[in-house]
């Protein structure tokens, strides 16, 4: 039977499986619960509720161990290096062997930790990490996953052959394989479309749900322009003023998108999945 693995990316460090910073400790597997909340609405006079909306709250990742140690200076020094490992200011970036193309952004908490009985030279323990996006995220960019060959997996909704994120035309589709809408605006996801155009404007649509974008000013084709979200940069500087302040919002599966008021285009949409 294979041993599960937990891998553990802290800021700018090179990932590593947890396993192999303590000596003696296992990692046995995490199971979370997702978390969330229905908005309802109280109508006097009316029996009931009226739905209004549903927000994806934080929730903990109880992650277990198995520390095995042969003396108590082994179980002294281990458990010192957990503790400095689980007291980060940081989040940390952590995935597993079972969705290695999955993710979770967490902030640790100390753990409990003392040997199971009296004279044992073994404890088992819980590791609470929090979640505070109550999200789940691809390993990889929308943009990068063509290129990369471990960077998808099973359940993560996504069609064969995989789908492209660079567009020429300037009618296309493009895939979110994310359990949710991509909302840039009300949510604060992480959307980015790195396009250059030549023409006097450029307006993007999608025709999905009805969301726009507009660059308003003229551009050469060789200018990199970036909507970040709901921020515009030219070339590395500050230009949402030259936009009509618009954002594009993916729906879930395919969004026909529209150009128009240009006359060519280079567009790349890159965004992390989002799983519940």
């Amino acid at each position: 039977m294979q041993k599960p693995k937990l891998y553990m990316k802290i800021g700018d460090e090179a990932e590593f499986d947890i396993a192999d910073k303590v000596k003696g400790l296992k990692y046995l597997g995490d199971d979370s619960t997702l978390a969330s909340t229905n908005q309802l609405l109280q109508v006097p006079g009316i029996d009931g509720t009226v739905y209004q909306y549903k927000t994806y709250s934080n929730y903990q990742v109880p992650a277990k161990f198995f520390l095995r140690f042969e003396d108590w200076q082994d179980y002294k020094l281990a458990k010192h290096q957990i503790n400095r490992l689980f007291s980060s200011r940081e989040k940390i970036r952590i995935r597993t062997d079972t969705e290695p193309a999955i993710v979770r952004f967490v902030v640790p908490n100390p753990p409990e930790i003392a040997p199971t009985e009296a004279g044992a030279h073994y404890a088992s323990f819980t590791e609470n990490f929090d979640n505070p996006s109550g999200y789940r995220y691809s390993l990889y960019r929308s943009d990068s996953l063509p290129s990369i060959a471990n960077g998808w997996q099973f359940g993560m909704n996504l069609p064969e052959p995989l789908p492209s994120y660079h567009f020429t035309s300037k009618s296309f589709k493009v895939y979110n394989a994310s359990d949710i809408a991509i909302e840039p605006y009300k949510q604060k996801h992480d959307l980015r479309i790195l396009f250059k155009f030549s023409g006097s404007q450029m307006k993007l649509t999608n025709k999905t749900n009805g969301s726009s974008y507009t660059y308003k000013n003229s551009s050469n084709g060789n200018e990199q322009i970036i909507l970040d979200g709901i921020s515009t940069t030219l070339n590395g500087n500050p230009a949402s003023a030259n936009t009509d302040y618009g954002t594009i919002t993916l729906e879930k599966k395919w969004n026909d998108i529209d150009v128009s008021g240009a006359d060519s285009v280079d567009i790349t949409f890159s965004f992390p999945f989002i799983y519940l």
